[in-house]
């Protein structure tokens, strides 16, 4: 959330807002973090991001979708 004093001003291009999205969709960024960092408003990005989703839906029946996700992590690895 952005603070009451803070001004609003978005990410400064468009391709910082698209990588902004592409690490939210992957799973490796809180959405209200990014928000923080974008300097724009949580509703807005949410908005923002139900878009970029609807625009890349999942296969569920391709299994290339679920073989990218086979690294081990911690502790597994």
């Amino acid at each position: 959330m952005v603070r009451e004093n803070e001004p609003l001003y978005g990410p400064a291009s468009p391709k910082e807002l698209d990588k902004a999205l592409e690490r939210l969709y992957t799973g490796q960024m809180n959405v209200a973090i990014q928000a923080r960092a974008l300097r724009m408003t949580l509703e807005r990005l949410k908005q923002l991001f139900n878009a970029y989703v609807a625009e890349r839906p999942i296969d569920i029946n391709d299994e290339e979708v679920f073989s990218a996700d086979l690294q081990l992590t911690w502790p597994f690895a």
